[in-house]
């Protein structure tokens, strides 16, 4: 009868150790081990970073290269300026050693760890290259496109619709107290080109008055109307050429409302001679 009883109770023990075994890993198969899985309906990531960027030679000193981001679906940087040297920024700038050719890599990430790696050559002179400040219209203050004197640090409001090309921001103008005006140091009798972003609504006779001239001497080298474009809901790039006079340092670039709202975006400007 003793001998019964034990028997009993090992089998009761046994069966206790059983059940609560299988209770333990139904949770942690349940808890531990979920997260790794992906949730029922999800989807996978198809749209990923793809790394650019441009740069221009500051004005004053051409050892400097300020860079600009031109990558697509990213929210983290990496640059790479060769010695050691780099920075997270995105839009860093960085003094070289002189003049000569020097490959950059920026690495973009998303946020979900992916990146994508370019490399490209970047070619420091010792000659004026001219550039807008705030080319892609995303500073802050925008004191850069207020013009001389004119009363304001804010010429026009920041726009994100329609979506401006590359990750710019935009400018709109939809007052008469909305302008475009910087001034920015040129070769004198240098042919250069102008090229911008714009959309703009479809009523009316101008989408602006674009003037190009002497910001000394008010020598007009451009004055010119800006065509509506045919529909407002996607971005489209024109470009503009013109000549320096023979004396002028400093070129004027202003666009005036012309009663019609507008939205400006990705400017610069490049030498052709």
């Amino acid at each position: 009868m003793k001998i019964k009883q034990n028997i009993f109770r090992k089998t009761t023990l046994l069966l206790f150790s059983v059940v609560f075994t299988s209770s333990f890993v139904g949770c942690v198969g349940s808890d531990t081990f979920r997260d790794d899985l992906p949730d029922s309906n999800s989807k996978a990531d198809t749209i990923f970073p793809e790394a650019n960027f441009d740069y221009t030679a500051d004005q004053e000193d051409f050892t400097v290269i300020n860079f600009t981001d031109l990558s697509t679906e990213a929210s983290s940087y990496l640059w790479d300026f060769g010695g050691g040297e780099s920075s997270t920024d995105r839009d860093p700038s960085f003094q070289f050693s002189g003049e000569g050719t020097f490959p950059v890599t920026l690495v973009s990430s998303d946020g979900n760890g992916v990146t994508s790696t370019v490399t490209i050559d970047v070619v420091v002179v010792d000659e004026l290259v001219a550039a807008f400040q705030c080319p892609d219209f995303l500073c802050s203050p925008r004191t850069p496109w207020a013009g001389v004197d004119r009363g304001t640090t804010s010429s026009y409001s920041a726009s994100s619709s329609p979506s401006p090309p590359e990750d710019n921001g935009a400018a709109k103008l939809s007052s008469s107290s909305n302008f475009l005006d910087q001034s920015i140091r040129v070769v004198a009798g240098a042919t250069y080109e102008v090229t911008f972003w714009y959309v703009s609504k479809t009523t009316g006779s101008s989408a602006g008055t674009l003037l190009i001239e002497d910001a000394d001497t008010q020598a007009v080298f451009l004055n010119q109307e800006i065509p509506l474009t045919d529909q407002a809901s996607s971005y489209v790039q024109t470009s503009f050429s013109f000549t320096t006079g023979d004396e002028t340092e400093n070129m004027r670039f202003n666009i005036e409302y012309a009663g019609t709202e507008c939205r400006f975006s990705k400017i610069s400007i490049d030498r052709l001679n």
